[in-house]
């Protein structure tokens, strides 16, 4: 059985140490933490017991791999969408070993170039996380902890072993010796347009903040012209989710550039352009570079896409070369281009939003929101077009937000967020991605010390590597951060049997906010 969390009452003084086992606590329960939590289970040397809290969705789904809407796929092959790196065809025999022979609606067991549903992935993570438990040895614990992570404080007494303490909304407290963030995306900052007619249109029931939230999107007129705001693969789910409602009325999707992600084909083997002992300093050497490396391709008969998914190994690299202005002019200047060329559609995707554009029920809007305002039946937006003076004048029955993920941590008011920054524990990265972590995701505090005892892993630590959002990357940072963690090695967290590490800081914990 799970051991029992240690749990101390509101206001209460937790303990100022701690016996075996050894205690983590990971905040998110989605695919990274599940992960991680699968890895410590198997890798755990010594008496462990791993906190795995959740409180909005089932272990191993998360925002991505929770929705139920079967037309949801993967935008990356079934093939590479093992969660072990070691282990590449662990997710397809899983996918063969769920086949039941020939059905109408499966004739044959998924082929690994299948782009399979996301919430079957996710039905996948959480039999990865089932089976690590299962066969754990006997002194590793899994403790399912059901609660919302509000706050965090970490102690360093006197004595005693330093610890995190990780305050959830019920008033329960979880002690550690570390904790883990993996608290994954967080939906779209509505837009910042300034007049009070906007502010007003963006607390009515007509602006969809949140494009994940099932509920207020199914509740759209079947018959109302929608608008959408962002064209990349946040709103293709969105106009998947629409037309599967049955939607009628035309979708308008908005973004500066109008670009839409490219399809994905059949890609060969491809040898990168780059050396490793010579890495580009520039966003425009990189992109000559890869530019003239896709044209080679092409002429030896080689798709575009194998040049550029050559280039994939190599990006955490390539990041981390770059200097702090050049990573500026890539957020600024390229990094649209580059999405939609990285992060595509499946074919079938690609293949009904195509559809939906013919019969012109989807169409492109190249420019950005100046206003908005409720009238009588919906909102009335006024949009500047891309490349002149002119504004268009849209009138909806609904605006959804599909802008992407907020990474602005300075934007976000989850109370565990601000708990973080108003404390000084964390600060938000200088390009604003994420919070400002180590490679090996020890985060930084204000002060500029990495923590010895917080820890974060996945999107929310993207900042050192750029790409930390997909399967491909995700798994493989989870799986060094368990050997590291259980090594004694991430960012100076001390287990059981090691010695504590001098100087860590104690804070108060007051108790929760009212937000």
């Amino acid at each position: 059985m799970p051991a029992t969390p240690h749990f101390h009452p509101p206001g209460g003084t937790p303990p100022s140490a701690f016996t075996q086992p050894g205690q983590i606590a990971i905040v998110g329960a989605g695919f990274t933490g599940s992960l991680l939590a699968a890895h410590l289970l198997r890798g755990a040397q010594a008496p462990l017991v791993v906190h795995l809290i959740e409180y909005g969705h089932r272990p191993g789904t998360g925002v991505a791999y929770s929705t139920p809407n079967g037309t949801h796929v993967l935008n990356v092959r079934a093939y590479n969408m093992s969660a072990y790196p070691d282990d590449p065809r662990h997710f397809l025999r899983w996918l063969w070993s769920r086949a039941e022979g020939p059905t109408p609606d499966q004739p044959m067991p998924p082929s690994g170039h299948a782009f399979v549903s996301r919430g079957l992935y996710g039905a996948y993570i959480q039999d990865v996380l089932a089976e690590a438990q299962a066969e754990a040895p006997a002194h590793a614990q899994l403790n399912l902890v059901r609660g919302e992570a509000l706050d965090v404080r970490t102690e360093s007494p006197a004595g005693g072993r330093p610890s995190v303490h990780v305050r959830l909304g019920d008033g329960r407290v979880v002690s550690a010796d570390a904790a883990a963030l993996c608290i994954g995306n967080f939906p779209p900052s509505p837009p910042c347009l300034g007049s009070a007619t906007a502010d007003e249109a963006f607390a009515s029931d007509r602006f969809v903040g949140d494009p994940w939230d099932a509920a207020a999107i199914g509740g759209i007129d079947r018959d109302a012209a929608v608008a959408i705001l962002g064209t990349g693969l946040t709103m293709v789910d969105t106009v998947l989710s629409l037309l599967d409602q049955g939607h009628r009325g035309p979708i308008t999707a908005v973004s500066r550039r109008g670009l839409l992600p490219l399809r994905h084909e059949e890609t060969r083997p491809y040898t990168s352009f780059l050396h490793p002992d010579v890495l580009p300093s520039t966003v425009l050497d990189v992109l000559i570079a890869l530019k003239a490396d896709a044209r080679r391709a092409v002429a030896d008969g080689y798709d575009w896409r194998s040049a550029f998914d050559a280039l994939r190994p190599h990006h955490h690299r390539i990041w981390a070369h770059l200097p702090m202005e050049e990573r500026r002019r890539f957020l600024r200047h390229a990094r649209p281009f580059w999405e939609v060329h990285r992060h595509r559609m499946a074919p079938q995707v690609a293949d009904r939003i195509a559809a939906a554009r013919a019969e012109g029920q989807l169409s492109i809007l190249q420019g950005r929101l100046k206003d908005a305002a409720l009238n009588a039946g919906g909102l009335d937006l006024r949009i500047a077009e891309r490349g002149g003076t002119a504004e268009r004048l849209l009138s909806v029955g609904a605006l959804i937000n599909a802008t992407g993920t907020n990474c602005d941590y300075t934007r976000i008011r989850h109370p565990l967020v601000r708990s973080l920054l108003d404390r000084g524990l964390a600060r938000p990265d200088a390009l604003r991605l994420g919070l400002d972590v180590t490679e090996s995701g020890a985060v930084i505090a204000a002060d500029g010390t990495p923590s010895p005892r917080l820890l974060a892993f996945g999107p929310v630590a993207k900042a050192p590597f750029w790409e930390m959002t997909a399967v491909p990357e995700l798994r493989s940072q989870c799986a060094e951060a368990a050997r590291r963690i259980l090594g004694g090695t991430a960012g100076g967290v001390v287990m059981p049997g090691q010695a504590a590490l001098p100087g860590m800081p104690t804070l108060e914990f007051p108790e929760p906010r009212r937000m």
